[in-house]
């Protein structure tokens, strides 16, 4: 994934959980039209796509007082910090929560992923999806993007878009974690996460599950279903 990428991604990640999936709203925060924004956030392959550059990067850390180089760093501080040196009051209580991990994975070649033993644990991050999970992985074929011992949080009822990320189980009861190129025709388009993989082609009746990744987490969010308040 290049540095483009990630910073669609970041900036993806800043209409939804600070401006409430308004694009308009971030852009009139960030002084440019909301068509340029929607135009930042096209995925790679899509005409019209603006790339986010330096200066766009200096506007937005500037105007949304986020740390020197948030914009480039997607594995780290996933959630967006609270502005510097800024009063907040907040309505009601700060969200907080945990996603059930369910397992842990082994990272094999290509994005596919081996389901290995049960484990019992939580992460310390919050999500609005009811049905959300996360898994452990193991391996190194997905670096840098995904080292191994982080956590991949997958949200099932989130709506998907091309050059999303995604958890994918075939019907056949393999699991994948790729890109989706594309949804057309009644195929799947997936794409290699660091892209160092031919994209494959997969019918629908061939997929069982495909849901977004929302998050890669550190292990020091890992809760034991022990430690946690009965």
């Amino acid at each position: 994934m290049d540095k483009f990428e990630i910073r669609r991604q970041r900036l993806r990640q800043l209409r939804d959980e600070r401006f409430n999936g308004k694009a308009s709203a971030l852009a009139n925060e960030i002084g440019v039209d909301p068509s340029y924004v929607s135009r930042m956030l096209y995925p790679e392959d899509k005409k019209g796509r603006k790339r986010i550059g330096e200066e766009m990067v200096e506007t937005i850390e500037s105007k949304l007082k986020l740390p020197t180089g948030w914009m480039d760093d997607l594995v780290s501080n996933t959630n967006i910090p609270m502005s510097y040196n800024e009063e907040i009051e907040f309505s009601g209580s700060i969200k907080n929560g945990i996603v059930e991990v369910i397992g842990e994975a082994v990272l094999g070649v290509d994005g596919s992923i081996e389901m290995m033993e049960q484990l019992s644990g939580w992460l310390r991050i919050y999500s609005d999806d009811p049905k959300a999970f996360a898994v452990k992985v193991r391996g190194d074929s997905m670096f840098p993007r995904i080292n191994s011992g982080e956590f991949v949080v997958v949200e099932p009822s989130r709506t998907i878009y091309a050059g999303d990320e995604v958890f994918i189980r075939t019907s056949s009861g393999h699991n994948m974690i790729k890109k989706i190129g594309y949804d057309r025709d009644g195929y799947y388009q997936f794409i290699s996460v660091n892209q160092s993989h031919a994209p494959i082609t997969m019918r629908h009746t061939d997929v069982s599950q495909i849901s977004y990744v929302a998050a890669i987490v550190k292990s020091s969010r890992y809760i034991d279903a022990s430690e946690l308040p009965q």
